[in-house]
C-alpha cells in the first residue's frame, strides 16, 4: 500500500490515478486515511451488501425525514428489549 498526503497526490493526480488500478493508495489528511477503490460503476445505495431496500426513493426519504426529526429533537430512539421484539414480532 503507497500512503500519500494530500498534496502529493493532487500534484500527481494522473500518475496515483492510474497507480490505483494495481496497487492500493490511501491519502492521509487531518481528518484521517481515506482509501481510492477502483471500481466500474457509481453505486449510490448506501448499503454495504447492497441492499435493495436502499435503493426505492420513498424508504430514503422516509430514512431522511426520520434522521432529521432526531437531529431537530422531535423524535426520540426508543431502545427495545428481546421481549419488546417478540411481542412485536409475534404472530
Amino acid at each position: 500500500m503507497i500512503l500519500l498526503t494530500v498534496t502529493e497526490f493532487r500534484n500527481n493526480l494522473s500518475k496515483y490515478l492510474q497507480m490505483a488500478f494495481t496497487e492500493k493508495i490511501a491519502l492521509k489528511s487531518k481528518k484521517g486515511i481515506i482509501e481510492l477503490m477502483p471500481s466500474n460503476e457509481i453505486r449510490l445505495n448506501p448499503s454495504p451488501s447492497g441492499d435493495t431496500w436502499f435503493d426505492n426513493p420513498r424508504n430514503m426519504a422516509e430514512l431522511n425525514r426520520a434522521i432529521e426529526e432526531l437531529k431537530t429533537g422531535k423524535a426520540d430512539l426508543k431502545e427495545f428489549s428481546n421481549d419488546d421484539i417478540k411481542d412485536l414480532f409475534t404472530v
